[in-house]
């Protein structure tokens, strides 16, 4: 289950820098336990960074996600997983496999693009109170 999202928090945080969303999604990952990616037919959307890259976008928020799922990701939905397997499973396989992450992408900017390994050391530091 997500967390409350009324139309001021979520402008607040649309009007956040990249760099503030990647700590609010840190938060509330932290705090809800969940991050949130999304999903279509073909599996779980990707696309390519600035470098060529495969990135897979997440989002602390399902509507977050859903505000993305337009044109090509029109057929996909928000799809949650669960902390522990996105810092157990996800992010290690991400990591092995070249992959980045897109933190937080908007309709109106890529989001903050980090390396699995930072992600988890990042949520890790979080997590240990610190």
């Amino acid at each position: 289950m997500s967390y409350p999202l009324d139309d001021a928090e979520r402008a607040r945080v649309l009007a956040l820098s990249a760099d503030d969303q990647y700590q609010d999604f840190l938060d509330r990952a932290a705090a809800d336990g969940q991050v949130w990616t999304l999903k279509g037919p073909g599996g779980f959307v990707a696309y390519s960074g600035d470098d060529g890259e495969p990135c897979f976008p997440f989002w602390p928020h399902p509507d977050y996600a859903r505000a993305l799922a337009t044109e090509d990701w029109s057929d996909c939905r928000p799809e949650p997983l669960s902390l522990d397997l996105f810092v157990q499973r996800w992010l290690p396989g991400m990591r092995r496999d070249g992959r980045k992450v897109a933190v937080f992408p908007t309709p109106a900017g890529m989001g903050l693009v980090v390396e699995p390994g930072e992600l988890l050391e990042d949520l890790a530091t979080l997590r240990d109170g610190g």
